[in-house]
């Protein structure tokens, strides 16, 4: 029965790997990463995203009304209630249909619902529409559309249901995807590692006997001696020819 043949890795191995294939090791994190630069700039569409802050308004009591702080406490407890009602409204086929009309049916209503979504901290009742599409004017105009329709929309859906822009929405000066910089550590990383496993791989496949000093034994059969390679020697004894004839 054969025996397994057993896979030593010390750090000398390792280093040594490391010497003989840092060229390899380099061009291939270059590649990846340059090509990671490349592919991301001008290969992969760019999508731009602006987003308008929205409000849930409840209707308060005059500050000298009778027990107007707990009524203030449970609206402001109801409006928090309201943010995910009042999102789901707006994400119905009513408003894309309706926003899609306000914008001359330059998309559809199935595209407006692809670029739209909705965030809300739960803590606020405030929350946050997005739009992201490849232009950052058009991500503007959708949003800015968006706060004039939307409002409308709850009104007409629920009675005394109310909405305000809290914040207006903003022209992106730069693309929200791709990431430049995530893209290239992340080829960065595979790059690097897929060198480091292909050298590993060539050194453990590689069936030549390797001679060095601290080797005693190959195979438990001892080394008497070892033969150098001849093209080292005669380089080696043509340098010490001409450092001879300098010396002269």
């Amino acid at each position: 029965m054969e025996e397994k043949e057993e896979i030593i890795v010390s750090p000398k191995i390792i280093f040594e790997v490391l010497r003989k294939n840092l060229v390899f090791i380099i061009i291939t994190v270059l590649v990846f990463t340059l090509g990671s630069f490349f592919v991301t700039n001008f290969l992969v569409t760019k999508h731009y995203t602006s987003t308008i802050s929205l409000y849930v308004e409840t209707v308060d009591l005059q500050p000298d009304s009778q027990n107007s702080a707990i009524y203030s406490l449970n609206m402001q407890n109801y409006a928090l209630k309201l943010v995910n009602t009042y999102i789901r409204m707006l994400d119905t086929n009513t408003f894309y249909t309706k926003l899609a009309t306000e914008l001359n049916d330059k998309y559809t209503p199935d595209e407006l619902s692809k670029m739209i979504s909705y965030k809300s901290d739960e803590t606020t009742e405030v929350f946050d529409v997005s739009v992201v599409s490849e232009s950052p004017t058009e991500s503007k105009v959708i949003a800015d559309t968006i706060a004039e329709v939307a409002p409308e929309t709850i009104s007409n859906l629920k009675s005394n249901a109310k909405l305000k822009v809290c914040d207006e929405a903003q022209l992106p000066t730069k693309p929200s995807s791709p990431s430049l910089s995530r893209n290239v550590i992340i080829a960065f990383a595979i790059g690097l590692l897929l060198a480091l496993v292909v050298s590993f791989i060539r050194h453990f496949l590689d069936k030549k006997i390797k001679y060095d000093d601290e080797m005693t034994t190959i195979l438990d059969i001892p080394v008497l001696a070892a033969i150098p390679s001849f093209d080292t020697y005669i380089n080696q004894k043509g340098k010490n020819g001409g450092a001879k004839d300098n010396g002269k």
